[in-house]
């Protein structure tokens, strides 16, 4: 029986989907890369926002006219299965990957059991590779659904987590995602904690390079020091992804994010001070329930202050299951303009940080090709350069002369191969 996957959502759910791939391969079935030739089509689904299920949902009305089976999985199959089961009846509705074999096969309609696999295996896309290094978090923000689908933290073995890289290595990756909900929390349940971790992975011999994915400041100032001197190595990149949310301290004792303004520029401080170059990334949510003008303006003031390099920026969108959906909500019309405006101010700061760079010869990791010939390459602090007329393999160092900028990317020609 020939299957078709489709992945929704994050890098952790490209890891799963991976996961789901060898579990159906070791039953004895094949995966296709087209709808026209599936027998099943299985959709491995995100949650996390609004717009995100509406996505889904229209997805799911298209590949019901193919008359296949579906089978729904991830995310919003653990979190809101009900939602699908009323307009999809046909469908099947999984949330444990390590029995997607039995339902296909037997074809169960529904099979709940949020049981987490302990198996996992790195997502490989040409010379990037994104390793899983746990599941579920610690944190409960008011907002959040991830935590209803993914629940409380379950962090994967090192010598797992080691022989992911391995494997990653040996297909020849080069760029190294390190993935999970919080980074920062990872070790917490077994003993261990992030920089532990990275001290491992960094004594594996290899050209590559490591993204530490996404954490909190909370999660990470227990243990900041040790981290700063595992940022030290030439394997991982000098970024960093650490979102504010909110510049007011009203606000994200509302969205119970466990943590201060004066906490996240701590552990910010900490890092510029140490790598002055380091790329930061962060991002917020506007029109929270109960922020108004003043608590918006705290949001603009901080975010002109602590310039991020990359800031995404999400209307908030009330999720099935949360405290955040009871509260008050307010008007898109607000989300819109505040949305809209911040937008303006994240443009203008990203485009003056990276006009710094103009002039600067630097080294990066060619990373993937463009269809108008033009190639994408990293700094080692994550700063990605657009090069045109480029023909150079991807996964080698290059030296690049940056000549121009935008707010999203800089601009540069190759002066040594």
């Amino acid at each position: 029986m020939r299957i078709y996957i489709k992945t929704f959502g994050c890098s952790a759910n490209k890891v799963e989907e991976e996961l789901i791939k060898r579990k159906l391969i070791s039953s004895g079935f094949s995966i296709v890369n087209s709808i026209n030739d599936a027998d099943v089509i299985v959709v491995n689904t995100c949650t996390v926002r609004g717009e995100t299920d509406y996505k889904i949902m229209k997805y799911l009305s298209t590949i019901s006219k193919t008359k296949k089976k579906i089978i729904v999985t991830g995310c919003m199959a653990s979190a809101q299965p009900a939602l699908i089961v009323k307009n999809f009846p046909f469908c099947s509705v999984i949330t444990s990957i390590s029995k997607i074999d039995e339902v296909i096969k037997n074809n169960i309609k529904i099979c709940l059991d949020k049981e987490k696999p302990n198996e996992v295996y790195p997502h490989i896309d040409g010379i990037k590779a994104t390793i899983l290094i746990a599941r579920g978090c610690l944190g409960n923000c008011s907002y959040c659904i991830v935590r209803v689908a993914k629940g409380t933290l379950k962090s994967i073995s090192c010598d797992i987590i080691k022989n992911n890289l391995l494997e990653a290595l040996n297909h020849g990756a080069k760029e190294i995602r390190i993935s999970a909900q919080d980074t920062g929390v990872y070790g917490y349940d077994i003993g261990l904690n992030l920089a532990i971790l990275l001290n491992k992975l960094i004594e594996i011999p290899g050209d590559y390079i490591m993204r530490i994915g996404m954490f909190k400041p909370s999660s990470v100032l227990p243990f900041l020091n040790q981290l700063l001197d595992s940022f030290s190595s030439e394997k991982i990149y000098k970024f960093i992804h650490m979102p504010i949310q909110s510049g007011s301290n009203k606000i994200l004792e509302k969205m119970n994010r466990g943590y201060d303004v004066e906490t996240f520029k701590k552990v910010l401080n900490a890092f510029r001070e140490r790598f002055p170059n380091i790329t930061f990334y962060t991002d917020i949510i506007v029109g929270f329930p109960g922020e108004d003008e003043y608590e918006f303006n705290e949001t603009c003031k901080l975010i002109m202050e602590i310039k991020p390099d990359k800031t995404h920026i999400a209307r908030f969108t009330p999720r099935p299951h949360t405290p955040a959906a009871a509260m008050p909500q307010i008007s898109d019309y607000i989300k819109k303009k505040r949305s809209r405006e911040l937008s303006r101010i994240t443009k203008e700061i990203q485009l003056e940080k990276n006009i710094k760079w103009i002039g600067k010869i630097v080294e990066a990791l060619t990373i993937e090709k463009e269809k108008n010939g033009e190639i994408l390459a990293r700094t080692k602090e994550y700063k990605n350069i657009i090069i045109p007329n480029c023909d150079i393999p991807l996964g080698k160092k290059i030296e690049v002369l940056i000549d121009d900028a935008t707010p999203f990317y800089l601009i540069g020609k190759i002066t040594k191969r």
